[in-house]
Parts: structure tokens; C-alpha cells; sequence
């Protein structure tokens, strides 16, 4: 179902120079620290080890792994909350590995619909900016083929699609997507991975206060409804 890219040492140069993302010899998620990649890496009981995956682990690549490879030293906290109040972002994608690559799409959604901001032809480190004025809750999507779309809310979804991490209690986020429904997915959420910046000249709710206005804006049933004209 997938196909590995293959990326040439020139290119994974490049791929880590222009993302700000080093090599790691630990990352630590919540409280738990990884040093090591390997195909058993699990993480939250929904991320699959990668000997499940597509390529039988042979690349050690799950969305925990990879940021172990690429995320730098870090520390992240998983978030639940996958939507942001602010007047804008900025996106660039890290990573696509997936069979799927060519007609994914990705990009930002607010009560009023959603706004591609990368088709099927974009590339690892492609960059793009939005701006909402004024400020309003938002997240992002990957669409696939069928017209079928994955939110970063999970509460739009059936299942978990997307991954989420905050790097060092920063405004910047990792995003894994799972491009198939998860119960049919490997789980390994690095179908496509992005790096989202979220403006900060708007304030940023803490979870249980974004959860109220979430409630309040998207009355989530009718708004799923009004998403997916």
C-alpha cells in the first residue's frame, strides 16, 4: 500500500538544514525518554510499533522514531486539543511517506470550511503562511483521495488520525497524519508530518478553556455536518 521515498544524503542534508530540525540522541515525550530508535517503539497505546508498519520496521520510522532521528534534542507533550485560537500559522512539511504522497492534500479549517494550503505535489520542506482576521479557532486537515478528510480535532474523526506534539512548551507542533482510516492504518503516523508555528499575536486558550469555545463555535455535530459541503 505504501512505498518508501527514498531521500539521497544531499537531500537529507538540505532536509534537516532547512527545517531547523537536528539529529537526536534522546527526545523525551510527557515523561517518558527515548534514546534508541527501534521497530518497537510504541507510544499512548494508539502508535504502533514499526515492525507493524508497511515496511516491517525495516526503517524504524513511526512518528515517535522520527523525532527521535530528525526532532533534535527536545522534549514534546502530546496534545489532545487539536485546534488553536489565533490570527494565523505558518506550515512546512517535514515528511511524506506514503504510497498516497502524490494525492494528499493539507490544510487549515475553520467554522466556515476548510483551505488547502499543499496538493499532491508538494514536496518535503514546502512552506506556506495564512493569516485570519480577526482571530478565530482553527485547525488542519489531510485530505485523500475518495474526498474523505482528517482533522486534527479527533473528535471529527471516527478514530485517532492525527498525532500531535508541542516542542518545549513552544508555539510549534509535529503533526503525523495516518492517510487511512485508523483501524485499517499501521498506525505509524508519519504518512505526512508537519511542523505548524501558530501565531502568537492572538492568545492561545489553555485546553479546557479551548474546549468551551469549541463547544460553543463548532456545536461539533452540525459543524462536522457543514465542514464536509
Amino acid at each position: 500500500m505504501k512505498k518508501l521515498f527514498l531521500i539521497n544524503i544531499l537531500g537529507l542534508a538540505l532536509f534537516v538544514c532547512t527545517t531547523s530540525m537536528a539529529m537526536a540522541t534522546s527526545v523525551t515525550i510527557d515523561s517518558t525518554t527515548y534514546t534508541t530508535a527501534s521497530s518497537s517503539t510504541t507510544y499512548g497505546g494508539f502508535i504502533a510499533p514499526s515492525n507493524t508498519s508497511w515496511d516491517s520496521g525495516s526503517n524504524k520510522i513511526n512518528i515517535v522514531d522520527w523525532l527521535l532521528t530528525y526532532g533534535g534534542n527536545n522534549s514534546y507533550t502530546y496534545v489532545t486539543t487539536g485546534t488553536w485560537l489565533s490570527d494565523g500559522a505558518s506550515s512546512v512539511i517535514l515528511a511524506e511517506i506514503a504510497g498516497n504522497a502524490n494525492t494528499n492534500t493539507f490544510g487549515y479549517y475553520t467554522e466556515s470550511g476548510r483551505t488547502q494550503l499543499f496538493n499532491g505535489s508538494a514536496s518535503t520542506n514546502a512552506t506556506t503562511d495564512f493569516n485570519l482576521n480577526p482571530a478565530q479557532i482553527f485547525g488542519f486537515y489531510l485530505g485523500v483521495s475518495g474526498g474523505t478528510f482528517y482533522y486534527t480535532d479527533n473528535s471529527l474523526n471516527q478514530n485517532i488520525q492525527a498525532a500531535i506534539f508541542q516542542l518545549n512548551d513552544t508555539n510549534q507542533y509535529i503533526i503525523g497524519f495516518e492517510d487511512l482510516p485508523y483501524g485499517s492504518s499501521d498506525k505509524d503516523f508519519q504518512d505526512m508530518i508537519v511542523k505548524a508555528t501558530i501565531d502568537q499575536t492572538a492568545p492561545v486558550p489553555e485546553p479546557a478553556t479551548m474546549l468551551l469555545l469549541g463547544s460553543g463555535l463548532l456545536g461539533l455535530a452540525g459543524f462536522r455536518k457543514k465542514i464536509k459541503k
